[in-house]
């Protein structure tokens, strides 16, 4: 039987060190500021890399070619470059790096054929990305997976994958939810597979993960599907609450008909201790008067954010990352707040009627 990430540390070092010593990997150094939110008790981080406002903005969706006089469209990771190739993740996934990265050792959990990056997460998807972690976790305990599913995530390839971060410490959002999670006077006690939220705008679906070396009956694979099913149906049901709200401005159902036209699009993120979801209604901050706008991932809602010009710096530290983030999510009312018995029970009704008719495309699950 074949032992996937085996030594995995050691391996994204080497690798990592002879594609920067040969071109094939793009590292750009940055300074990170802290951003103090009261509001919302965090301190969450803008990284500034000046250096990339002189390149071409990000990774383009797909790279073209011309060959015989015809323009052919060419997925970077099919094939991938050798030179960023780590090792196997699992029979359907191979580890690269990113070729373009501000943390280093950032890495890609990619599919080994192609599926589309619109594509709800697979239970391979789910358990190669927790192996992933788990293989981190003695040398970078506090490292997060994401995923951006769909045209506004912020997904720079439409080919799927889910990255990695390592890194030693937490992030806003992980230090976060710590600090919701505890237990204190007049305060409801989260436990492992409870549902919660978070005083952060737009998220409102998190799952505490329970541990499978302490759940008997249940092994990681089960754990990680129960968490992302109840986070995506609790999602959809709050999209769907959402968009029948009565007093919604016309921008708002311009939006949201946008939204349906071009198909569900999430962030997901995963640590050690949670998995959270995050739906999104456009893929980039409103503009300012001075036309600056910052596209958003996942990352984002983990409270961190990339500002490559002065001025963007400026807006994020002006304004603050959360408010920013905001924009490009929902925000929703607290869940269940104002109902009665009867709109309970209706609201049940819809949700069997919706998991119905998320069967077909949470069928792998």
């Amino acid at each position: 039987m074949t032992t996937y990430l085996n030594d995995l540390k050691s391996k994204l070092e080497s690798v990592y060190d002879a594609a920067l010593l040969s071109g094939n990997l793009i590292f750009t150094a940055s300074d990170t500021e802290t951003t103090t939110e009261t509001e919302y008790n965090i301190n969450c981080e803008i990284c500034y890399a000046p250096a990339l406002s002189k390149k071409p903005h990000g990774l383009p969706p797909v790279v073209e070619a011309k060959t015989h006089e015809k323009i052919e469209r060419v997925n970077p990771f099919l094939p991938h470059d050798p030179a960023l190739s780590v090792e196997d993740a699992s029979e359907h996934h191979k580890i690269l790096l990113n070729k373009f990265c501000i943390v280093p050792h950032h890495f890609l959990i990619v599919t080994k054929v192609f599926k589309p990056q619109t594509e709800p997460l697979a239970p391979e998807d789910l358990l190669t990305a927790w192996n992933a972690l788990n293989a981190l976790k003695d040398s970078h305990p506090d490292s997060i997976a994401f995923y951006n599913c769909g045209a506004r995530s912020g997904a720079s390839q439409p080919h799927k994958h889910l990255q990695v971060l390592p890194i030693t410490r937490p992030t806003p959002i992980t230090n976060l939810v710590r600090e919701v999670i505890q237990r204190r006077p007049g305060r409801k006690e989260t436990r492992p597979g409870d549902h919660f939220t978070v005083p952060y705008p737009c998220i409102h679906h998190a799952v505490l993960l329970e541990d499978p070396e302490h759940t008997p009956g249940k092994d990681a694979e089960d754990i990680l599907i129960g968490a992302y099913i109840t986070l995506m149906d609790s999602m959809l049901m709050s999209i769907r609450e959402y968009a029948e709200q009565e007093h919604l401005s016309e921008e708002e159902k311009d939006l949201m008909a946008a939204g349906r036209a071009s198909g569900l699009a999430y962030n997901w993120i995963l640590t050690r201790e949670f998995m959270m979801m995050v739906p999104r209604r456009q893929d980039s901050t409103n503009l300012t008067e001075d036309g600056i706008s910052l596209n958003i991932n996942s990352l984002g809602f983990a409270g961190m954010v990339l500002a490559k010009t002065p001025e963007e710096l400026e807006v994020v530290k002006k304004r603050g990352v959360i408010e920013i983030v905001a924009e490009t999510g929902f925000m929703f009312g607290k869940d269940g707040e104002g109902r009665s018995a009867e709109e309970e029970a209706q609201k049940k009704k819809e949700q069997e009627i919706l998991e119905k008719q998320m069967g077909g495309a949470l069928s792998s699950l």
